[in-house]
């Protein structure tokens, strides 16, 4: 009788240690699943001035120094390709300019807001340390710093290919 009262005994504190960890389990899963990103609004407006560099609005900016020394972008040259009076070869030189320089920008803006993305992911999770942070934004940087070098570089290749008469036009073109 002594080990029929003790193994219920056992009985009882193995059910009810088993019915408290179901207990603890479900209402850690219900707090579990409020941390997830899909219960939680996404709040995602900082990005749009990353999604911004996706259709160019960041390049002004960026630009400001060669605008500044009026060194010719691409892209002004190619609107004004009638009133520069480009040749054959002058445009499909800063086509090829353009074109490479539209790839990069995509491409460095996909960077910026991917890591934008983590960074922001890291803190939602709280993931985020003194490491993790250095990386991101020293990344962020260098993206950043890619993206105005191809635009500046772009500027300097133009200028390249134009005429000492096409570019004292273009500087009367940007004056208007």
């Amino acid at each position: 009788m002594g080990l029929k009262s003790t193994s219920g005994f056992c009985w009882g504190i193995l059910c009810s240690g088993l019915l408290l960890i179901i207990v603890f389990d479900q209402a850690k899963a219900q707090t579990d699943s409020l941390k997830r990103p899909e219960n939680i609004p996404v709040k995602e407006a900082f990005l749009q001035k990353f999604q911004a560099y996706q259709i160019s609005k960041n390049q002004p900016g960026l630009l400001d120094v060669a605008d500044h020394n009026q060194y010719p972008s691409p892209q002004n040259v190619l609107n004004w390709q009638k009133q520069l009076q480009l040749n054959d070869r002058q445009k499909f030189v800063i086509n090829q300019i353009n074109t490479e320089l539209k790839r990069k920008v995509i491409e460095m803006n996909n960077f910026l807001i991917t890591n934008e993305r983590t960074l922001d992911s890291l803190f939602r999770y709280k993931k985020i340390n003194n490491g993790k942070l250095i990386y991101y934004t020293n990344r962020y940087g260098l993206y950043q710093g890619e993206l105005r070098n191809a635009l500046l570089q772009a500027c300097v290749k133009t200028e390249a290919v134009l005429t000492s008469t096409q570019i004292k036009k273009y500087k009367v073109l940007l004056q208007n």
